[in-house]
């Protein structure tokens, strides 16, 4: 009867490459689960996944995210605010993002009010590597405050989201090109430049 291993390790390299282990012992799963630090990860010189036969060594800036199933180890809690990150498929994030219905997007400058919650569909681009796409449950803070997720994502650093089919990844910043959000908060940096997307504007070109 085959098993299922206690905790199930995907390592995505910025050539593209995928990695896979397991580890079929629960105490070591554990202990493997208490080292991750979700913001630090990426920061050391090397990550090392040691088998019977084998000994994999990655360097960790060359790693644009690491994926952990582990069913009985929880999410680590979000940055302060922000309730929940969760990735999505291509086609879930077109169909929630509405974006082949433009005329039923929200607007960035319609604010909701402080403390409410905000759900924001965010595509993520890397150098080498396929988009991401998150949605991304946070509560609105005053225009002051309302940057500091843009902050977050260009710090460089690591970040977690939950995985539809269970499991939490952590995401490589340091290899993030830039991000657009739909519909994003209705504040922006003063030095913006303000025009639509090509494609949506087409659309609703075709629409008039």
């Amino acid at each position: 009867m085959k098993t299922t291993p206690a905790m199930r390790l995907r390592v995505h390299l910025a050539d593209g490459s995928v990695e896979s282990f397991v580890q079929a012992d629960k105490t070591k799963a554990n202990q493997i689960w208490r080292t991750i630090d979700p913001v630090r990860l990426f920061s050391q010189q090397r990550l090392v996944i040691a088998g019977t036969h084998s000994k994999s060594v990655f360097v960790c800036s060359e790693i644009v995210r690491l994926d952990v199933f582990d069913a009985d180890c929880p999410c680590w809690q979000f940055p302060e605010g922000y309730v929940d990150v969760v990735e999505l498929t291509d086609a879930d994030f077109r169909k929630n993002a509405r974006l082949d219905h433009p005329e039923l997007m929200p607007k960035r400058e319609h604010p909701t009010p402080v403390g409410d919650l905000l759900v924001s569909f965010l595509k993520l681009h890397f150098r080498k590597n396929p988009p991401m796409f998150l949605m991304v449950e946070f509560s609105v803070k005053l225009p002051a405050e309302n940057q500091s997720f843009m902050r977050f994502l260009l710090s460089k650093t690591g970040f977690h989201m939950r995985l539809v089919g269970g499991g939490v990844g952590v995401v490589n910043l340091a290899h993030l090109t830039g991000y657009t959000a739909y519909p994003g908060v209705a504040q922006v940096p003063s030095d913006s430049w303000l025009a639509e997307p090509a494609a949506t504007g087409l659309k609703q070109e075709r629409q008039v």
